[in-house]
């Protein structure tokens, strides 16, 4: 029995076109995929071989003339090498919350001090209600060789004489575990032949009080700058001393010529 139609049959030309469009489809998808993978690979060598900082970048573009917000920004791993030295610390962004940007900002653009119209209005607006900044110069042998920058911490050592007439000379420490807020050179010139000396100045972020015990320390003595580690947060437990209690083969404190007593007549 006849079927009433016939299949028809397909056109080789047809047939073979999508034939090849299939393995076209097949070899974009896999070239896709190795180029993603060859991605994923050179971002995880590159991770592993540059050392990565934090920055803030914008979370969208910005335009000239808007307000620095926390909201509007966010933390970035980027590698060391790529980041400019004018880049904003995460740690002190909050000196330029408030300020307006002098130029446009893009999406994902890290914030640089350059960025910003100025730093001025913002650096009051920085310390805790009630302290007060306070700038002060030590000598350069005295301030770790000019290696003092923002955001180090330090102990701020004295070396003061007494008001009295027999009063020594005694070095004690006037403050502990204070945070750097900016620094600065000066060179002056010296007294006699000494020539010009630098001086580095520090600015510290410091309750009322401590302010005036730094003036009357700086007017009265020798201030010292001593860096310690930040996460260092114990109080020092060093007491005054002066050149005795260096010297060798000094006699400890407590070490008195002992009394006998003798009872009963024996």
């Amino acid at each position: 029995m006849k079927l009433p139609f016939q299949v028809p049959q397909l056109n080789r030309n047809f047939l073979s076109l999508g034939l090849a469009v299939g393995a076209g489809l097949v070899a974009l998808l896999l070239s896709l995929k190795y180029l993603k993978d060859q991605r994923n690979l050179i971002e995880e060598e590159a991770a592993g071989h540059h050392k990565m900082v934090t920055v803030v970048v914008a979370k969208e573009d910005m335009p000239r003339g808007a307000i620095v917000q926390p909201a509007a920004f966010a933390k970035n791993q980027v590698p060391v090498e790529y980041v400019p030295s004018s880049a904003i610390d995460p740690q002190h962004f909050r000196l330029a919350v408030g300020q307006k940007l002098a130029v446009p900002l893009r999406h994902g653009e890290a914030l640089l001090v350059m960025h910003l119209e100025s730093t001025a209005q913002v650096f009051s607006a920085s310390l805790q209600n009630g302290n007060r900044a306070i700038t002060t110069e030590v000598d350069e042998v005295n301030s770790i060789s000019g290696l003092l920058r923002p955001s180090d911490h330090i102990d701020l050592m004295v070396t003061a004489r007494g008001s009295k007439a027999n009063a020594r000379e005694v070095t004690f420490p006037l403050m502990t575990n204070v945070e750097v807020l900016a620094t600065g050179q000066v060179t002056r010139k010296g007294e006699g032949n000494t020539g010009r000396r630098t001086y580095t100045t520090i600015t510290l972020s410091v309750s009322p009080t401590d302010a005036q015990r730094i003036v009357v320390a700086k007017s009265s003595g020798k201030l010292t700058a001593v860096l310690r580690n930040p996460q260092d947060a114990d109080a020092s437990a060093i007491k005054a001393m002066n050149i005795d209690d260096v010297l060798p083969n000094k006699k400890p404190a407590g070490e008195r010529f002992a009394v006998q007593y003798i009872i009963g007549g024996h």
